[in-house]
């Protein structure tokens, strides 16, 4: 480390004030080695629970928020009655939340998650399609990058459908060994 030189008007010897006190190297190389383990230590602890906290989530969002539809206390009642106005909206809503719960629960329960996360994609997919019976609800002005509330909303499913894939990709076994009893 280079030291710090100062120098004055008044005087023609500078002045040398050092910035820090060099690190002695064994505590360096120990407090190295103890953010080596601390990261080493978090990564394990990531890799054995994140997707389980994935699911989790997933499920948990599905599940309240298809208890919404089928209570009748859900904020998106509007926005459907607005895009799907061809439908029975009583029916329609209540539908969509039974098939959010049953979702939600079996992902909550890790069971059937080879159907489920089909039906997950399936519903969420079917979710864009609101856009395009009727874009004005869901563009400002219809300029596709600038949504409304409503646009956020729909196209936020399209983090919820990677999460079902990362989901499948980690928690469905291949349907071979499932066969072969392996």
């Amino acid at each position: 480390m280079k030291p710090l030189v100062k120098t004055t008007l008044t005087s023609a010897n500078p002045t040398v004030v050092p910035i820090r006190h060099p690190l002695d190297v064994r505590i360096s190389d120990s407090f190295l080695s103890l953010v080596f383990q601390v990261d080493e230590l978090l990564l394990d602890v990531l890799r054995r629970w994140s997707i389980t906290a994935l699911r989790l989530s997933l499920g948990s969002v599905f599940l309240w928020f298809g208890a919404l539809k089928v209570f009748g206390s859900s904020p998106v009642a509007a926005m459907i009655r607005e895009t799907y106005s061809f439908m029975p909206l009583g029916i329609f809503v209540l539908f969509l939340g039974v098939w959010e719960v049953v979702i939600g629960l079996c992902i909550l329960l890790k069971r059937a998650l080879r159907l489920v996360l089909i039906l997950l994609c399936v519903h969420l997919m079917g979710t864009f399609t609101a856009i395009l019976f009727n874009p004005g609800i869901f563009f400002v002005q219809g300029v596709p990058f600038c949504l409304t509330v409503d646009g956020e909303f729909v196209m936020k499913n399209l983090i919820l459908i990677t999460a079902a894939l990362v989901i499948a990709g980690h928690e469905i076994e291949p349907l071979e060994r499932r066969r072969r009893g392996i």
